[in-house]
């Protein structure tokens, strides 16, 4: 078994409550996720969840929920690599050996199975040893300014070079921002405690129209 995929999803929240079971449009911001994952061929998919609703959500999409997430990595300040640590070795144990994990996580509504499926495409062909999903910047960092250390009336630029550039299609570089969406990491990895290797790397660019990230209240108006 290559691939396996993951959708960590806490029942705490602490931007929004009850974050995952929001409606958006008559389905739960959860679901839009379990939805896509269902167009595809790859059947192993595990919740890594601590709430009951949730786990009662991924059944009806044939998700597996046997994997019990323990409290102490249902937490605020719970790091996500600790979480697939603690999941690797139990499938390790339970379940058997994969190379790729591919992590979902469900606040982002937008992405297709088609992302889903390139990025994997990308990884296979290039061996690489990570991966994770980007998009164009929605703002070009040299557009960012600085309010907050002056006096009224007075701002600057957040990097200086940004003085030598008017128009957007002058700057002279291409940003992009990591949009959460996919992350793919060999197991070695995540045995290590990692979800990439700079030396390593692949990258699957999302159209910009399908890499929001849910956080807050604003982010479902927009997803909606």
């Amino acid at each position: 078994m290559k691939f396996i995929n993951v959708v960590p999803a806490r029942k705490s929240s602490r931007g929004l409550k009850n974050k995952n079971l929001t409606l958006i449009n008559k389905l739960k911001l959860i679901e839009y996720t379990f939805k896509e994952i269902a167009k595809g061929k790859l059947k192993k998919t595990f919740i890594l969840s601590d709430d009951n609703k949730i786990k009662k959500i991924a059944l009806k999409y044939n998700l597996l929920t046997d994997y019990k997430r323990p409290k102490k990595l249902s937490l605020d300040r719970t790091s996500i690599t600790d979480t697939l640590y603690d999941f690797v070795k139990w499938h390790l144990k339970n379940h058997g050996n994969f190379e790729y994990l591919v992590l979902l996580q469900p606040t982002s509504p937008l992405r297709k199975f088609k992302d889903i499926k390139k990025a994997t495409e990308i990884v296979n062909k290039n061996k690489y040893d990570s991966l994770f999903s980007i998009s164009e910047s929605l703002e070009h960092p040299y557009e960012s300014i600085d309010i907050k250390n002056f006096k009224k009336g007075k701002w600057r630029h957040l990097f200086p070079k940004a003085i030598k550039y008017y128009r957007r299609q002058d700057f002279d570089i291409n940003s992009y921002f990591i949009n959460g969406a996919i992350y793919i990491i060999k197991k070695e990895l995540i045995l290590k405690k990692k979800i990439y290797n700079y030396n390593n790397h692949g990258f699957y660019i999302m159209p910009k129209s399908r890499s929001l990230d849910i956080n807050g209240k604003e982010e479902i108006i927009l997803a909606k």
